[in-house]
């Protein structure tokens, strides 16, 4: 598929998201790897160019409102405290404040905004549930999920393939939409899905 070429805001625009991952070696390839797995996710759910288009820019600019975290908050090797939890989840509307600068990014704002909502409400900045969070963040969400635990982080090792499968099956339908679930791990049927929640 060939996507138009990016304008010179939406350059820089990617720039910054890059020069955001680039504060943290854990990460420094994330944004693409998660653009990727989104855009093909759209792909198989047959969304429209103008969806596929928006998933790809979006996974390239999801974490952007990391850019005012700390360093030290980014980076560090064990489970972060209150405060620190608190300030990573202000990255979500930070990065929609920053994307919303850029005109031709608007169909970029629900999936930086909302990629961190989880499908039974518990998620963040809004608390959104289930078919409530747009569907484009949603395949967004799992994307990056899965990305992650495939990935080394600071405060822990990459997941093997199938630990990483089944914690994306457990959390299907609570943390994840179940159908991008299944539709991510095309090896899984609907009904395990189904007998694993």
């Amino acid at each position: 598929m060939r996507f138009p070429a990016f304008n010179e805001q939406e350059r820089a625009l990617f720039a910054a998201a890059s020069a955001v991952e680039e504060k943290d070696d854990y990460t420094a390839t994330h944004p693409r790897r998660v653009a990727r797995i989104a855009l093909n996710l759209g792909i198989r759910l047959g969304l429209q160019d103008s969806d596929l288009l928006a998933l790809f820019r979006g996974g390239l600019v999801h974490d952007i409102g990391k850019i005012f975290v700390p360093i030290a908050v980014l980076r560090k090797p064990g489970p972060l405290n209150a405060d620190e939890q608190t300030e990573m989840r202000t990255q979500p509307a930070i990065g929609e404040r920053i994307v919303k600068r850029l005109s031709s990014a608007t169909d970029l704002l629900s999936i930086v905004r909302h990629h961190h909502e989880r499908f039974d409400g518990d998620g963040y900045p809004d608390g959104l549930r289930g078919n409530k969070i747009p569907l484009l963040a949603r395949i967004m969400a799992v994307s990056d999920a899965h990305d992650a635990l495939l990935s080394d982080r600071p405060y822990r090792a990459r997941r093997h393939r199938q630990e990483a499968i089944e914690i994306l099956i457990r959390g299907a339908g609570t943390q994840w939409d179940r159908s991008l679930v299944s539709l991510l791990l095309p090896e899984w049927r609907a009904t395990r899905l189904q007998v694993a929640s």
